[in-house]
């Protein structure tokens, strides 16, 4: 991406906007500080998806609401163009203003409709920032996919917009880019308070991770009834987890699955998950859903469940090459 351009200095500082509903200048400072985390927190992570390596500042609140500024300062100047920096700051302002539901993707063709609107004094002028606009959407376009569903920023948002929701205070909030002067390059980008709810993530679970033919070395079993937990080793590593093969379970309390030193399950696993409080992903559980064989005085069985599942398997594909 090109570094010459003025329009790439110009969008130098983050503009985030608190809209109140009295007169009032005033915010409770733990629900500020707490929302200005979860910001700084957004941007650094778009910062690093994007591979910029930033220090940020901020400058003294504004009337009108409440308004602060935000400015990225690259940690290698040298090696880092005024483009990344915008490139950065763009992403920042279309992510936030982007529902679960939305398209990033869309939020930030709309801002750069937008920038491009404004006017300017000459041709000259108008066609280089037509350039400069095509190359910051070009470089953001390629980013988006990793920024669309990441979860720190997804549950940082989210989080940040919950601190709004519950402070009655603040009616709406809008984040726009200004230049270094503080004049805004475009309107400011708004969020009313009956829209905050579309940024809430509903649960902090993810979608289990399903592994199949997972290898696992069973160290103690749970002999009678009930969701106890056994114990394994998966991959090196000690694991607990629930055997929910109620088949395999039946095998077991029957005796006709005997445990000793070095037993082991080829299994299709799955890892339960949940966002943090951070935004990371942390495993919350495991369960075997399915046990397809078991390693008895070195001599793998293939179990009665595994053969049921690949008979269907082989029925389904028949009736598949008949209608296909």
């Amino acid at each position: 991406m090109a570094e010459s351009s003025e329009l790439y200095k110009m969008m130098h500082k983050l503009q985030f906007h608190y809209w109140f509903s009295d007169k009032k200048h005033t915010m409770d400072a733990l629900v500020l500080n707490k929302c200005e985390r979860e910001l700084l927190e957004l941007t650094r992570t778009i910062a690093k998806v994007s591979g910029v390596s930033v220090h940020m500042e901020t400058e003294p609140m504004g009337k009108g609401g409440l308004k602060s500024w935000l400015t990225l300062i690259a940690k290698a100047p040298k090696k880092t163009p005024p483009a990344k920096l915008a490139l950065v700051n763009l992403l920042v302002a279309a992510s936030i203003t982007t529902p679960n539901q939305g398209s990033l993707s869309e939020v930030l063709k709309s801002l750069l409709d937008k920038l491009m609107e404004e006017k300017e004094g000459d041709k000259t002028a108008h066609d280089q920032r037509k350039q400069d606009i095509k190359a910051l959407k070009a470089e953001a376009l390629s980013v988006i996919p990793k920024l669309d569903q990441h979860p720190v920023i997804r549950k940082r948002r989210s989080t940040f917009y919950d601190l709004l929701r519950k402070y009655a205070k603040v009616k709406s909030f809008s984040v726009t880019l200004t230049d270094e002067a503080r004049k805004p390059l475009l309107d400011e980008q708004m969020v009313e308070r009956d829209q905050f709810k579309t940024f809430l993530l509903s649960s902090a679970a993810v979608a289990p991770q399903i592994i199949e033919q997972a290898q696992i070395e069973i160290i103690s079993p749970v002999l009678v009834k009930g969701r106890h937990k056994w114990k394994g080793n998966y991959n090196g590593a000690p694991i607990s987890f629930i055997m929910k093969s109620d088949d395999f379970m039946t095998m077991v309390q029957s005796g006709k699955v005997e445990f000793k030193s070095g037993s082991a399950i080829t299994c299709t696993l799955e890892v339960e998950k949940k966002i943090s409080s951070t935004g990371a992903e942390r495993i919350t559980g495991y369960n075997i859903i399915h046990v397809s064989a078991y390693a008895e005085n070195g001599k793998t069985i293939v179990t009665t469940e595994e053969k049921q599942k690949q008979k269907h398997q082989a029925v389904s594909r028949r009736q598949l090459d008949l209608f296909g």
